[in-house]
């Protein structure tokens, strides 16, 4: 009877062990999930980051291309200007 109340005991203890085991694999897996979900919000986070970046690239890019049109039009009014003063020289120059 002792030997089976020892043996009952010995198998309680190492299903305890087990279940311990079980219990510290289980909590590796929720420390890696919180891990994984920490590092999933840093990288959310960057890629609002990236797209806030990306837009305001955008913006300047219009914003380049406005003062870039401006400048074409006062080289092109330029260009007009220098053309009557290069015809009214060859009046002048005829006259």
């Amino acid at each position: 009877m002792a030997f089976y109340g020892l043996n009952n005991g010995m198998n309680s203890l190492k299903s305890a062990i087990y279940g311990l085991k079980d219990a510290i694999n289980g909590l590796k897996i929720a420390i890696n999930g919180i891990n994984n979900g920490i590092n999933g919000l840093k990288n959310s986070i960057n890629g609002i980051k990236n797209a806030i970046s990306g837009i305001r690239d955008f913006t300047n890019g219009i914003v380049n291309s406005i003062y870039g049109l401006k400048n074409a039009i006062c080289g092109i009014n330029n260009a007009i200007y220098c053309i009557k003063n290069s015809i009214y020289s060859i009046n002048n120059a005829i006259c």
